[in-house]
C-alpha cells in the first residue's frame, strides 16, 4: 500500500475498504479498525483547523499545517 500524505488519498483508501467488504475480500473486523483509525486522524485535523482559526480571529499568526505543537 502507497503511504497516505493527503485528505484524497485517505477518502480513496476508505472507499477501497468499503468495497472490499462489499465484495468480501475484507473482512468486518479490519473495516472497522481502519475506520476507527481514520476518524481519529480526522478529528486531528478538523482540532487542528479550529486552533488556527482561534489563532487567526485573535490576531494571532497561524502554524503552518501540520505543524501545530503539542507542547504547551
Amino acid at each position: 500500500m502507497a503511504k497516505i500524505t493527503k485528505t484524497s488519498e485517505l477518502r480513496e483508501y476508505l472507499c477501497s475498504a468499503i468495497n472490499m467488504v462489499g465484495n468480501g475480500t475484507m473482512d468486518a473486523e479490519k473495516a472497522r479498525n481502519i475506520v476507527k483509525i481514520a476518524g481519529q486522524i480526522n478529528e486531528s485535523l478538523y482540532a487542528e483547523v479550529k486552533v488556527a482559526r482561534t489563532k487567526i480571529e485573535l490576531g494571532k499568526a497561524a502554524d503552518e499545517f501540520g505543524e501545530l505543537s503539542l507542547i504547551a
